[in-house]
């Protein structure tokens, strides 16, 4: 799906629920501008402090279920009981700008989106251990039997983070966000991301009579 001119690729940053991929992205925004949050849609009530358009598009069950019909999202799961999607225009609509969409999505999602876009980077955040993980569950106020649900739904996660580019653990969060940032870096020095630049500099060499 990638196109010619087009600066960088998505990157898609999963996690068990609670591993902080949320505020890696957000840190990521906040370090540099290149990159930018594609944003998905999403079934689930709106939480405290959330905006329509920023955090999430919150859409009713018809309408999502429209938007996959129509072949209008670049990846869907149901989690928990809601439904979660990625328009692919709010991806297209980043690479346009010439910036790098960050998604934050579940590891079936990560695989939907590699398949069209196989240039895409997928990042897995794991936490330094399970008591970490369960306090930062607990922290965000969800009830024990979410808790307990959300362990389980870990569990499989988890064994996918072997498919995934890169793993970081996040235990410091600046130390993550840092790490997910040097990985985007790196990315954009593959040799295979910059064979116009090579053909370039050929061409330039060929022309010239020594």
């Amino acid at each position: 799906m990638r196109k010619a001119g087009y600066k960088y690729f998505p990157m898609v940053l999963s996690a068990p629920s609670g591993g902080g991929k949320t505020v890696v992205r957000s840190g990521l925004l906040k370090l540099n501008k290149k990159f930018a949050f594609s944003v998905t849609c999403t079934t689930r009530p709106r939480r405290p402090g959330e905006k329509d358009g920023k955090d999430y598009y919150f859409v009713t069950e018809e309408r999502f279920l429209k938007l996959r019909a129509d072949g209008k999202l670049l990846e869907w799961a149901k989690v928990h009981g809601n439904y979660y999607g990625t328009p692919v225009k709010s991806v297209m609509a980043v690479l346009e700008q010439g910036r790098i969409p960050v998604m934050t999505i579940d590891v079936k999602g990560a695989r939907s989106v590699k398949k069209l876009f196989p240039e895409a980077v997928t990042v897995f955040l794991l936490p330094p251990d399970l008591k970490t993980l369960v306090q930062r569950l607990r922290g965000r106020g969800e009830a024990p039997e979410n808790v307990a649900v959300r362990l389980e739904t870990a569990r499989s996660e988890i064994k996918a983070a072997s498919s995934f580019d890169y793993l970081v653990i996040n235990d410091r969060l600046p130390e993550a966000i840092r790490e997910v940032a040097a990985i985007a870096e790196l990315e954009t020095l593959k040799t295979e991301r910059n064979l116009d630049k090579v053909k370039r500099f050929g061409s330039q060499l060929y022309g010239k009579v020594l």
